[in-house]
């Protein structure tokens, strides 16, 4: 056991790396979990813990326990404060305290409240009913599986959930240095009990199609009047893209308030859809500190005939969200995850040589997993080639949770965002399937920046992304469009040199290629009147746009000198 982990003042710190389910399992299995060795503690531990040792005639069956009790996944970084007592004794120590305090126990388990012969009929059986029980351990990794009972919970009330499962444990100094809500596992009719998305994915794949959807936040975040946000937002949406949202920050500020933009907003989408044929969503941000008015805001947004509503989820809480879904049973929401990383993040440093993960709070996964349950539509999750992930797999084990069987739950489509341009979205729709080497097209796939900083503006990012969503779908590679469209050229030529640079290497003096933007909106069928821009040979090309003379001449100088 000395080599698999690193004592530092009594602190143990697994070295064994915890790894989040990103396929759906038994979630028991999945973190290697064994029954826990009660026979290792002795009286003093008896005296304290008793009630929250499983009995022996405890069933360890799982598919049983799941659906009796709410199973809490920690890992656990536990004080040594009885050294003596070996590694095993004090990591079941610190579980049993946090079985105790979620529960019926309390730091001094001498309670007075009402004396054992003065208890009635009920208070006993409850006490003994709701008693927290370890479940599970894994001393490689140092997680463990906490049941709560099902009884102890107020069916349909999230907050209660929250307020168990996140509960005082993080805070207790007596037995961890460090304890981390890893995962959730559920009782089917416990999850019944909570209204769940509406939409959700299917209902989105539904509204949108089958494709990718590909949306923006606009951007700058704060700044824009409200003309200016709207003229964004509609070149988006003509040029291609199926979602604009507000971003995170952007709620009715003075310079930009929410019910001039939203309607701006709603009724340029009324003659861009009459245009274009297609459907779209504008996510308006109805977070605030008033929930009549997010309440009010939202009734503005349903009346002008959107689809759609924002919460950012941890900031507003999710007693807003479960209001709103209940209120607006038709409206997508739009579940914002900002403030997640001072929760779910945690510090990696080298100890002796070695990474170390000090772990402590609640995965990301859990929020997703709340989320869902509390009737969230669409999610962000990070993005695999983004800015925001540390990893690909930290995605996806998000998505996980937005697509396990969950009771009756509808899933939740993801979103990735953060740092994304048309030039990654092949490599993240590939990434987004776990299970296989086929692209993922059930996502939003969002850009902000990726869209508005494109060198032919939003409407050439908009433009790029469109055209990327549509060659995933038609099964092309971006070497099959980048002579096709000059939106993607660009955007490869920016984000990605190198692969533009290979696709130069591969051109003949008899390639023809488009170096003009289209710039008519985007429809779902037929195409508006107007020019459409045509492929010309390179000779042509190199005179109507003088870079790619340059780039040329770096990447490809024998065909430039054939075509010179």
């Amino acid at each position: 056991m000395k080599n698999e982990l690193v004592d530092i003042k009594n602190w143990v710190v697994f070295e064994k790396q915890i790894k989040l389910p990103i396929i759906s399992g038994n979630l028991y299995k999945q973190y290697d979990m064994q029954p826990p060795n009660m026979d290792v503690m002795d009286e003093r531990a008896r005296e304290r813990f008793g009630p929250y040792f499983p009995e022996e005639s405890f069933d360890f069956d799982y598919q049983k326990i799941r659906q009796d009790y709410i199973v809490m996944y920690l890992s656990i970084s536990p004080k040594l404060k009885l050294p003596e007592k070996g590694l095993e004794y004090n990591f079941l120590w610190a579980a049993l305290d946090i079985a105790a305090e979620e529960s019926t126990g309390t730091w001094d388990p001498d309670l007075k409240t009402i004396l054992p012969e003065e208890m009635d009929d009920d208070t006993k059986a409850n006490m003994k009913t709701l008693q927290a029980k370890i479940i599970g351990v894994n001393l490689k990794t140092g997680m463990a599986a906490i049941g709560l009972p099902k009884q102890g919970f107020e069916y349909g009330n999230l907050p209660q959930l929250l307020s168990v499962v996140e509960g005082n444990y993080n805070g207790m100094t007596s037995a961890v240095w460090g304890v981390r809500l890893e995962d959730l596992d559920f009782p089917d009719d416990y999850v019944n009990s909570f209204l769940g998305p509406q939409i959700g994915n299917e209902g989105i794949r539904d509204l949108l199609g089958h494709k990718i959807t590909v949306g923006t936040i606009v951007k700058p975040k704060t700044g824009l009047s409200v003309s200016d946000w709207a003229k964004t937002a509609r070149r988006s949406f003509e040029s291609g893209l199926d979602v604009v949202k507000d971003d995170e920050n952007l709620t009715s500020q003075e310079y930009c308030k929410f019910d001039s933009r939203a309607r701006k907003v709603l009724d340029d989408l009324r003659e861009i859809k009459e245009i274009t044929n297609r459907n779209f969503v504008y996510v308006p941000n109805i977070t605030c500190g008033d929930i009549d008015e997010a309440i009010r805001r939202a009734k503005l947004i349903k009346s002008l005939g959107g689809n759609c509503l924002m919460i950012d989820i941890l900031a507003g809480g999710f007693t807003l969200v479960q209001s709103i879904r209940k209120k607006f049973p038709k409206m997508i929401l739009h579940g914002h995850r900002a403030g997640h990383g001072d929760r779910t993040l945690f510090p990696e440093i080298i100890i002796e040589g070695k990474k170390v993960e000090l772990r402590h709070g609640i995965s990301m996964k859990v929020l997703a997993l709340f989320a869902r349950i509390s009737g969230i539509d669409q999610l962000h999750i990070g993005a695999p080639k983004g800015k925001m992930e540390a990893s690909s797999r930290t995605v996806l084990e998000n998505l996980e949770a937005l697509n396990r069987p969950l009771g009756n739950l509808k899933k939740v489509r993801a979103i990735c965002s953060g740092g994304l341009k048309a030039t990654v979205m092949w490599d993240v729709a590939r990434i987004m399937n776990p299970t296989g080497d086929e692209y993922n097209q059930d996502f939003i796939f969002q850009a902000g920046g990726g869209t508005h900083a494109h060198d032919l503006g939003t409407i050439g990012g908009a433009h790029s992304m469109a055209q990327a969503r549509d060659a995933i779908a038609d099964g092309m590679k971006p070497e099959d469009i980048m002579g096709k469209y000059f939106e993607t050229l660009l955007a490869f030529r920016k984000w990605d040199n190198k692969r533009y640079g290979e696709w130069l290497k591969t051109l003949n003096k008899d390639s023809k290629i488009l170096v003009e933007p289209d710039v008519r909106p985007y429809c779902l069928e037929g195409e508006l009147e107007g020019v459409c821009p045509v492929p010309v040979d390179l000779k042509t090309a190199i005179v109507k746009w003088p870079p790619l003379k340059e780039d040329l001449k770096k990447f490809n100088p024998q065909l430039l000198a054939q075509i010179s």
